[in-house]
C-alpha cells in the first residue's frame, strides 16, 4: 500500500504535523501487519496522487483559507482524490476552539474525513500583515498543537486502511 502525506505550510508548523503523521501512519501500519510505504511531501512537490492507493492531505489555514498550493493540487488532482481514501487536515486556528468553516475543502463529499488541528504562532517569523492580524485577533504565541490528537487520528487513519486491506 503506497500512501501519501501532502502539506501546505508557510513557516513549517503544518509540515511538522505532516511529519508527524506519516511517522504515525508508517509505524501503526506496520504494527497491524501491513505492508505500507508512507511519503510526506510539500504539496509543490507532488506531480501527481494517481500512484497512491491513499492520501492525507493538510494545509495551514490563513484567513479561513487553505493555502494557493494545496487548493491548487486538489483542483488539478480531484478526479484521482474521488477515486481513492482521502483524509483532509487543516492547521493554523490561533487558539484552541477557534474553527475554520471558510474552507472550500472543510465539508467535501468525497473525503473520508476533514480535522481540525491547533496551530503555532511565532511572531518572530511573520510579515508584518500576519502580525497585524495576530494583534488584532489579541493572539498570543504559543503551539497549540497537541501531539495526542494528531497520535490519535493518524491510529485512527490506520484502523481504516487495515480494515481496507483486511476486506
Amino acid at each position: 500500500m503506497r500512501i501519501l502525506v501532502a502539506t501546505a505550510s508557510k513557516h513549517g508548523a503544518t509540515r511538522e504535523i505532516g511529519t508527524q503523521l506519516g511517522s504515525d501512519l508508517s509505524t501503526g501500519l506496520k504494527e497491524r501487519g501491513v505492508d505500507a510505504e508512507v511519503t510526506v511531501l510539500d504539496t509543490n512537490d507532488v506531480d501527481t496522487v494517481m500512484d497512491y492507493d491513499a492520501v492525507v492531505l493538510g494545509s495551514a489555514i490563513y484567513f479561513g483559507r487553505w493555502l494557493k498550493s494545496a487548493d491548487k493540487l486538489v483542483d488539478r488532482e480531484l478526479m484521482y482524490l474521488e477515486d481513492r481514501p482521502v483524509w483532509l487536515f487543516s492547521s493554523g486556528p490561533v487558539t484552541p476552539g477557534d474553527k475554520a468553516e471558510s474552507s472550500k475543502w472543510a465539508t467535501v463529499p468525497w473525503a473520508v474525513e476533514h480535522h481540525m488541528f491547533g496551530g503555532k504562532i511565532d511572531r518572530s517569523v511573520l510579515n508584518f500583515a500576519e502580525r497585524l492580524a495576530m494583534r488584532a485577533l489579541h493572539a498570543e504565541d504559543g503551539d497549540y498543537r497537541n501531539v495526542d490528537e494528531i497520535r490519535s487520528w493518524a491510529d485512527s487513519i490506520c484502523t481504516h486502511l487495515t480494515a481496507r486491506t483486511v476486506r
